[in-house]
């Protein structure tokens, strides 16, 4: 025992040391207790547990270093670790596991960089999970206390300041039932992970709010035809200086603002992810003509985007305002980003930007409330080339490859019920299906119904 011990006090043979520490402003006994069998939650060998007991009074030290070390004989016996462990020492211990499965899985797929999947747990652990459950110990936690996040979790944005609200210019002051289901998912793996472990003694119930009241998912909204091309209209008078707020307006301002007009009509036109535009490099795009020679882009996706590499085809006129944009950052070179600042730096999304510039068009929000981003371009895509093409196997086919995706999440996600009904595709607000030649003959209306047609045999094949 070092000398720097005061007061010493043994119990149980030894196994307990009572003794007040040297030069403490208060006479609080620590204790010093050993049981065989101990170890930490690697199953390390643990000598000695020393803490305070937080008494000045020698017997109700006693009294609380007894019940210590009888619970410290329990968890050796269990095999259980012997500290009481937080919320926050449990994730950092399943995220040092978790982070590098992923990373492994990453490289697995050929994939380079970050992967998307540690950004998502990063930024929702110090964001959500941590400041709520941190400091808890597992040992403590209820199951009210648990349960208690999806409310606290669900009205974050809205009790959030003005400040941080501003720092996160992209956040929902209502999260979307996806976005809960995935926390819920993330959450159960770690409590999971925990009770595998023997870090916590019962696995708590994790449901969030969304799913007991069965909320079904809810679509990004998207944009009509008029409200798209009402947002073109306006971005061109804002690109020039004369948006709703606009008073003096600089070249660096001016810069950004084509930039992000580019940004949002190559999402429209290509029907891409946002964060797989914003890694295109110059290498990965070129020129082709069609057989009735129109020119189109052939986009390369990076592999190191969600989905992997792909080729994407772009609609015909995007190659001009390709050109325009490579006139625009002058950074043309092969390794070059397509989307960069002025001294060709890589832009990482306009998540302030783009809501301002929306709230000024007054687009920001559709006719339900809900809040538009620059996903709800890629849902316009779809639905464009639903009109375009009409209902039926070949669109589907067709949009899966182009947009990384399947049927049943085209269906799910990216369409919304009632925009592909018949008369949508044969009369569009602005007669646009009609100008196309999507409905204007005899014909077109003939191949649509022999399309039908085939795409009733073939279901009917497949469910023999």
């Amino acid at each position: 025992m070092s000398k720097s011990y005061l007061n010493k006090v043994e119990l149980k043979d030894g196994q307990i040391i009572l003794f007040h520490r040297q030069h403490a402003k208060r006479p609080i006994y620590h204790m010093r207790i050993h049981v065989r069998g101990m170890q930490d939650v690697y199953g390390n060998k643990v000598t000695y547990v020393q803490e305070s007991t937080g008494e000045t009074d020698l017997e109700e030290a006693r009294r609380y270093a007894l019940d210590k070390y009888d619970d410290l004989r329990l968890r050796a016996k269990k095999k259980e670790p012997v500290k009481q462990l937080t919320f926050e020492d449990l994730y950092v211990i399943w995220w040092a596991d978790k982070r590098q499965r992923l990373e492994a899985l990453q490289h697995a797929k050929g994939r380079n960089g970050i992967s998307q999947r540690v950004t998502w747990y990063e930024k929702h652990a110090q964001r959500y999970w941590l400041p709520y459950f941190g400091t808890m110990k597992l040992d403590e936690m209820t199951h009210a206390f648990v349960q208690g996040y999806w409310n606290w979790r669900m009205t974050y944005w809205a009790r959030a300041d003005e400040a941080e609200r501003k720092r996160h210019a992209n956040h929902a002051l209502q999260p979307a039932k996806k976005s809960m289901d995935m926390e819920q998912s993330a959450l159960r793996e770690i409590f999971g992970w925990a009770n595998s472990m023997k870090l916590i003694l019962h696995m708590p119930i994790i449901e969030n709010t969304f799913v007991r009241q069965g909320i079904a998912a809810k679509r990004r909204p998207s944009f009509s035809h008029a409200e798209y091309m009402e947002l073109q209209d306006y971005m061109q008078r804002w690109v020039d200086g004369r948006g709703v707020s606009d008073e003096r307006v600089n070249s660096a301002h001016k810069y950004n603002r084509q930039l992000l007009k580019f940004y949002l009509t190559w999402l429209a036109e290509t029907g891409m992810r946002t964060g797989e535009v914003l890694q295109l490099k110059h290498k990965d795009i070129s020129v082709k003509t069609s057989d009735k020679g129109q020119q189109y882009l052939e986009i390369i996706v990076p592999k190191n985007t969600k989905t992997g590499t792909r080729i994407v085809r772009s609609h015909y006129f995007l190659n001009v305002h390709y050109q325009q944009l490579c006139k625009l950052t002058g950074h043309t070179d092969a390794n070059d980003w397509v989307f960069c600042d002025a001294s060709g730096k890589q832009n990482n999304g306009f998540y302030k930007t783009l809501p301002k510039m929306l709230e000024e068009a007054g687009l920001l929000y559709d006719e339900n409330g809900d809040r538009r981003t620059a996903y709800s371009l890629r849902h316009y895509y779809a639905e464009e080339r639903f009109r375009d093409m009409g209902y039926n196997l070949a669109t589907y086919d067709m949009l899966a490859e182009n947009m990384g995706t399947s049927r049943k999440q085209i269906d799910d996600h990216y369409v919304r019920k009632g925009m592909l009904m018949d008369v949508d595709v044969l009369l569009s607000t602005e007669g646009r299906a009609v100008q196309r030649g999507v409905a204007a003959t005899g014909a077109t209306e003939a191949e649509r119904a022999r399309r039908k047609l085939d795409a009733m045999q073939s279901a009917a094949k497949r469910r023999r």
